[in-house]
């Protein structure tokens, strides 16, 4: 739920993630405003 980089509290995926412990989370450590990681498709032939 932390984000690697900033050790913050990543955005949620769902609203159905959004819970009181995810708030408190939040207020301790701070929300993660990093760029979103885009997946790089694997070029490779298989």
């Amino acid at each position: 739920m932390l984000c690697l980089t900033c050790k913050r509290v990543r955005p949620a995926a769902s609203a159905a993630d959004y819970t009181a412990d995810r708030a408190r989370l939040i207020t301790r450590h701070g929300l993660c405003v990093c760029a979103p990681t885009i997946p790089v498709p694997d070029m490779r032939r298989t």
